[in-house]
């Protein structure tokens, strides 16, 4: 039987593209080193029924060599060749696969200004792309230092290239930064922290606005995070007049500086 760490390794090689039986009869072979199909099929719990066409689907996949015989046997091709093999393929296919989504994409009517992203990692990508389109002028408000602590780089390169305005509440919390920041005033920070529709509790995490064009805004609604992408010129004007009077001196309490 195979063991725990075994099983790990099948679920690997199902990512890569082999199926569950596939795995376990080439990790199987792999551990005997050269084995009949019976033998096999004993030590992986392959069925029966199905081993010696497992073992034909590996054998012209080029994973395995045969010896002819009475009986057959088996041997298992190095592993890193093995995976070196899947891994060229994998990546021919996606670059194959991205080249032709590329030509879709440029085929495609123009699509909706507002886009909703619910994925972590979704979200970051995004962040990334806009940060990097910057040219004239970035405005970040942030109720956590994570934004921060996450892109600090970009951030970095953008203070050289634009204007940089960014707005923080509880200031204490972004000390060890290496930013200069403005800080809101609270009455500021709960409006945005208390926003309630259809009974569903809105709270703003940070915005980000690239340019007076495109912008993204993060929040938690009810028990789920999820982001707004606009890049709709109107509304980012109006978004943009906001921050503008977020930032008169009657909301903006103070410059907060790197120590």
């Amino acid at each position: 039987m195979l063991s725990q760490i075994d099983l790990r390794l099948i679920r690997n090689l199902e990512t890569l593209g082999l199926t569950e039986n596939e795995a376990k009869a080439y990790v199987g072979l792999v551990s005997l080193g050269e084995a009949t199909a019976r033998e096999i099929h004993e030590l992986t719990d392959v069925p029966r029924a199905k081993i010696y066409e497992i073992l034909k689907v590996l054998a012209k996949k080029g994973f395995l060599e045969v010896r002819q015989g009475t009986p057959t046997y088996f041997r298992a091709v190095d592993p890193k060749q093995v995976i070196g093999k899947i891994k060229e393929e994998f990546l021919s296919c996606a670059i194959e696969a991205l080249d032709q989504l590329n030509e879709l994409r440029y085929e495609l009517p123009k699509t909706s200004p507002v886009w909703c992203i619910q994925s972590e990692w979704g979200i970051k990508n995004r962040i990334r792309q806009i940060l990097s389109g910057v040219k004239e002028e970035l405005i970040v408000f942030s109720s956590s230092p994570r934004f921060f602590q996450e892109f600090e780089a970009e951030l970095k390169r953008l203070e050289k290239t634009c204007r940089l305005t960014l707005i923080v509440s509880e200031p204490d919390r972004f000390k060890s930064l290496p930013f200069e920041f403005r800080e809101t005033t609270r009455e500021f920070t709960e409006f945005i922290n208390n926003i309630i529709i259809d009974g569903i509790r809105y709270d703003e995490e940070f915005f980000l606005m690239a340019d007076g064009k495109e912008s993204i805004g993060v929040h938690s609604a009810g028990n789920k995070r999820e982001a707004v992408v606009i890049k709709l010129p109107v509304v980012c004007y109006m978004q943009k007049m906001i921050y503008d009077r977020v930032l008169e001196p009657s909301f903006v309490k103070k410059d907060l500086k790197p120590a």
